[in-house]
C-alpha cells in the first residue's frame, strides 16, 4: 500500500510518498507551484513503480500559488542557498529512510536546481532535470551558474527539452548538452520538437506538440530511473 505523509522538521519541509516496498528514493524538486497535483501524481507512480520519493517545499509555512504570476513573484524570492534544504531531502531518504540509492528529478524551477544539487551532492545516483528553467544570463535571485557546475556533476544525467521552450532557450540547452556530454557520466537528452516550457502541464495538452512530448518523454525517464538506480 502506498502510504503518504508531510514532512515538517526543522528546515526539512515536503511530502513523502512511500512505495509498499521501495527498491530506490527519488527528490522531486517541484515546479514554481510547489507540491501540486501533478507532483504528487509523479510522486505517485514513482511508488508504484517501487521508488519512495521526497517532494521538496520550496515554501514552507505558506499556501503554494496556484496563479503563475503569483508562482513567479514567489518563485522569483528564492535563493540558491535552498540547495542546502535540498540535501537534507537526500538524507532523509538515504538515512533515515534507509533506502540504497537516490536520484533526483526535477520539473521547471526544479530542473534547475536538479543540475545545481547533482553538482553539489555526490551521494546522488541520477539526475534528470525536465527542462530547468535556465536562462542566460541568470536571474537577479540567483548566484549559481548551473552550466558551469553542470561539469563536475559525476552521476548519469537525463535532460528532457523541448525546443519551443520560451525559458530554457535552445541556444542554451545545446550549451548546457555540450558541458553534460564532456563529462566521464552517461548523458541522456531527448529533444521534443515545438514543446513549449513545462510541457507536461495538464493545460497544456490540448498542444498536440506537448501531449506528444508527454506521452514519449516519462517512460524513457522512468527507464533511465530504473537502471541507475538498480543494484549494482
Amino acid at each position: 500500500m502506498i502510504r503518504t505523509e508531510d514532512i515538517s522538521q526543522g528546515r526539512l519541509d515536503g511530502l513523502v510518498t512511500h512505495a509498499e516496498k521501495p527498491r530506490g528514493g527519488v527528490v522531486i524538486l517541484p515546479t514554481i507551484t510547489g507540491v501540486d497535483a501533478p507532483m504528487r501524481e509523479r510522486a505517485r507512480i514513482l511508488a508504484e513503480a517501487g521508488y519512495s520519493s521526497m517532494v521538496w517545499n520550496p515554501y514552507p509555512g505558506e499556501t503554494p500559488p496556484t496563479e503563475i504570476k503569483a508562482a513567479q513573484a514567489r518563485a522569483g524570492k528564492l535563493n540558491d542557498g535552498a540547495l542546502d534544504v535540498m540535501s537534507d531531502c537526500v538524507s532523509h531518504l538515504l538515512d533515515t529512510l534507509r533506502l540504497p540509492r537516490v536520484a533526483v528529478l526535477g520539473f521547471c524551477l526544479g530542473g534547475r536546481y536538479a543540475v545545481l544539487l547533482a553538482a553539489k551532492d555526490r551521494r546522488l545516483a541520477a539526475c534528470v532535470p525536465y527542462y530547468p528553467s535556465i536562462r542566460v544570463p541568470m536571474q537577479p535571485n540567483q548566484t549559481l551558474d548551473a552550466i558551469a557546475l553542470a561539469a563536475g556533476i559525476q552521476c548519469p544525467v537525463h535532460l528532457v527539452h523541448g525546443t519551443g521552450d520560451q525559458v530554457f532557450l535552445h541556444p542554451v540547452f545545446l550549451k548546457l548538452r555540450d558541458v553534460l556530454e564532456a563529462r566521464k557520466a552517461a548523458t541522456v537528452a531527448q529533444v521534443h520538437p515545438d514543446a513549449v516550457h513545462s510541457f507536461m502541464r495538464p493545460d497544456l495538452q490540448s498542444v498536440p506538440a506537448n501531449a506528444a512530448a508527454t506521452r514519449l518523454s516519462w517512460p524513457q525517464v522512468m527507464g533511465f530511473l530504473e537502471m541507475s538506480l538498480a543494484q549494482a
